[in-house]
């Protein structure tokens, strides 16, 4: 019987397996996974040409991870700029909790 099914009193599920997943050494091989997985998907960009480009710079590979990349990184710095701002509280605002 696997250790996370253990850990749940034999029961098993989706929790008790993520909880074993959590040990320093699983998550160096689960980090390996996922940047195996995004190598793989990067390269299969270069080879699988799968629309004709719309307008000019999407036809250069790499071009939609790098657009979404920027466009992410550009709306946090957004949201932390202006949104922050109106959405703050003082720390003692809800008084003594």
């Amino acid at each position: 019987m696997p250790d996370y099914q253990e850990k749940a009193g034999g029961a098993g599920g989706l929790g008790a397996f993520l909880a074993a997943q959590l040990k320093p050494e699983r998550v160096r091989t689960w980090r390996i996974v996922f940047f195996l997985a995004l190598a793989v998907t990067a390269l299969l960009n270069l080879v699988i040409k799968n629309h004709e480009p719309h307008f000019g710079l999407d036809r250069y590979p790499f071009f939609w991870p790098v657009f979404g990349l920027v466009v992410g990184v550009v709306m946090v710095f957004l949201v932390k700029k202006l949104v922050q701002p109106c959405i703050k509280r003082p720390e003692d605002h809800y008084g003594d909790v």
